[in-house]
């Protein structure tokens, strides 16, 4: 099946806008940070946080599907197996312990995936079924030297994208390792589907999107516009 995703493609590529499809999403913050909606977590730290029962994701809020600004975001996939004890893969970012899900045909695509959304950092990907008990080289997230230190404080220089604690490096188009065949994209002109990629470039064509694809997207809210 086919998932959703928004873009903002280059406006030589005719100009993607960028959408958010709001599933549920946290509380807005200052300057409508992009992570802020995407994963729910990348607000200040508080001061008398209780864990709660299920598992917590500072970058994703459940539900909710997000376009990174101004270019393309991917929608979250489903659980990827792989990697050491299966379950879903986990990009860390090792100086403050934050984490969002990652996806990839294999280890190598899921660690490039990661380092691609955060370039300026040292980040590791582990596997579980939660955070809580996910590994690398047999080394529990737990045991991190920094793990959930997110949650307390805010670490000065570290960055994913260079320039703050509290987004992800912009990724373009033509580099988005996560866009896939079948995956719907919002432009300019409508939604368009992700087809063969371009043998001569390696890129992925686009056409548009079918009546019923359209009418089944097109009163999904837009909580944020490029």
């Amino acid at each position: 099946m086919a998932k959703f995703r928004t873009a903002a493609m280059a406006s030589c590529a005719g100009g993607l806008a960028a959408l958010v499809i709001a599933g549920l999403v946290g509380p807005a913050h200052a300057e409508n940070d992009f992570l802020s909606a995407l994963f729910g977590a990348f607000n200040a730290p508080q001061r008398n946080y209780r864990p709660e029962p299920s598992m917590p994701m500072p970058f994703a809020s459940e539900g909710g599907v997000v376009e990174r600004q101004p270019t393309r975001r991917a929608a979250p996939r489903s659980r990827s197996s792989g990697g050491e004890g299966g379950g879903q893969a986990f990009c860390v970012r090792t100086c403050d312990g934050r984490y969002f899900p990652v996806n990839g045909a294999d280890n190598r695509s899921r660690a490039e995936t990661c380092n691609s959304f955060c370039p300026a950092s040292e980040t590791k990907v582990m596997y579980g079924s939660t955070i809580d008990n996910a590994l690398a080289a047999g080394k529990s997230y737990s045991e991190l030297p920094n793990a959930f230190k997110y949650r307390s404080e805010i670490v000065t220089g570290c960055t994913c994208n260079g320039k703050d604690q509290f987004g992800l490096a912009k990724v373009d188009i033509d580099d988005d390792p996560t866009l896939r065949k079948g995956d719907i994209v919002a432009a300019a002109d409508g939604l368009m589907v992700a087809g063969r990629a371009d043998r001569r470039h390696g890129a992925l064509n686009f056409s548009p999107a079918s009546g019923k694809i359209r009418a089944r997207y097109e009163r999904l809210p837009v909580v944020a516009s490029d």
